[in-house]
């Protein structure tokens, strides 16, 4: 997280071009919005008793859990982007799509959940940081999907969120590719909630692994942003 979030003050120094970041986790890790109280939230002991590392986003949004098989991808590029439509929910949408269309490409019938939602689900701009799909439950982000998130029959399989700079934008997503159980949920969360989530192991009914989900993902960018990405040059970080 502290990696994404030194990307984009580079980006806004000029330091770096726009970048497209994805990784996984090891050890496991449970993240957390930046505006959120995580004690609150979350049995703190009891997740590190039970292998957790625990992080704060520079991004909204609740508590994700990344197994060792979530793959993660960060963006960071100018607000003006041209590649971008105008506007924080456009290009939210946008990037989106480039997502959609790598798990298409995989055989995994996702989309972007767009209308038919309660008042509860609508965005909610949290000041000038960004945006965050706001849902009935929003300590957890996989609990209830909400408006422009990436579904499969209703059901949430990316979490996403962007945090707008002066000139720039970090968007984060984590696709859910590995399903964790309710009964650790429960273990770890102060209160009994539903993990409203279906993985891509779930849908697919096999097991994928980072490099192909990741090769899907730079295609899916080069595809809907009519680019073409390039190695970085240097590596600061996993």
């Amino acid at each position: 997280m502290e990696y994404d979030l030194q990307l984009f003050h580079d980006f806004e120094h000029g330091s770096i071009p726009s970048t497209l970041r994805i990784y996984s986790w090891q050890p496991k890790c449970i993240s957390y919005g930046y505006s959120q109280n995580i004690e609150q939230e979350l049995e703190v002991v009891k997740a590190r008793q039970l292998g957790w590392d625990i992080v704060k986003r520079p991004t909204g949004g609740g508590i994700v859990f990344h197994n060792e098989a979530e793959v993660t991808y960060s963006v960071v590029t100018a607000l003006d982007d041209p590649k971008l439509p105008d506007g924080l929910i456009p290009s939210y949408k946008k990037l989106s799509e480039a997502v959609v269309w790598a798990l298409n490409s995989i055989n995994v019938p996702a989309s972007i959940r767009a209308q038919n939602l309660p008042a509860a689900c609508l965005p909610a701009r949290q000041g000038k940081a960004g945006t965050e799909p706001r849902t009935q439950n929003p300590s957890l982000c996989f609990a209830v999907p909400a408006e422009y998130e990436i579904v499969v029959a209703g059901r949430k399989i990316v979490g996403a969120a962007q945090k707008r700079g002066r000139g720039s934008l970090l968007q984060q997503g984590s696709i859910f590719v590995r399903s964790m159980g309710q009964a650790e949920l429960d273990l770890l969360l102060d209160r009994e909630q539903a993990y409203n989530a279906v993985s891509v192991e779930e849908v697919l009914g096999k097991k994928i692994g980072f490099e192909q989900l990741s090769q899907a993902l730079e295609k899916g960018f080069e595809q809907v942003l009519a680019i073409e990405l390039e190695p970085a040059t240097e590596r600061r970080g996993s």
